[in-house]
């Protein structure tokens, strides 16, 4: 195990629940985001729907993704990160009282994305407050696979998991992934 970088760098602690809650994290925003796309089409059969979705997702990282930086890095990033996770499991589940009315979607979606635009600076800057310098640049690589397969996963998740739990056990499914995250 001291050979192995991976390994060391797993088995410090503070950084394998950063990961945990990172894998957590990024499953249940890239399977909302897929989840909401099949949603909006279901409702309204029509792809302005869907891009609606897209964009109250988009639009927030134009508009905030800056600002949001900038406050972030005068912030208690691991509280930013408590917060935004516990935010997001809040309005997640939101959407359970939502998931037939596309406005209220949009309204969720933008909301969502916007706390999330507080999340994204929080999250990969920890890694080195967490991790010593020479286990760095392993703890990077491991972050960075987390998140390509988090994509890959929770779409590849997505339709399934709708079919198995349905709109509103989707979200509460969902809703608890941000809740194990925060």
């Amino acid at each position: 195990m001291n050979n192995n970088l991976i390994l060391r760098t797993l088995s410090i602690r503070p950084f394998l629940f950063l990961i945990l809650a990172e894998i957590f994290s990024q499953l249940a925003i890239n399977m909302l985001n897929f989840v909401l796309i099949i949603v909006a089409f279901t409702i309204a059969g029509s792809s302005t729907a869907v891009s609606g979705v897209i964009l109250s997702f988009t639009v927030p990282s134009l508009l905030f993704g800056l600002l949001a930086g900038a406050y972030v890095d005068k912030w208690n990033k691991k509280k930013v990160l408590y917060a935004a996770n516990f935010l997001r499991a809040i309005l997640v589940f939101f959407l359970i009282f939502a998931h037939s009315n596309l406005i209220l979607i949009y309204v969720l979606c933008f909301a969502i994305s916007v706390v999330s635009q507080f999340f994204i600076p929080a999250e990969t800057p920890m890694i080195p407050v967490v991790v010593k310098k020479e286990l760095l640049l392993s703890a990077n690589a491991i972050f960075g696979m987390i998140i390509y397969a988090s994509i890959f996963i929770a779409y590849a998740l997505s339709g399934p998991l709708i079919l198995i739990f349905g709109r509103t056990g989707i979200f509460i499914l969902l809703s608890l992934a941000f809740l194990l995250a925060a």
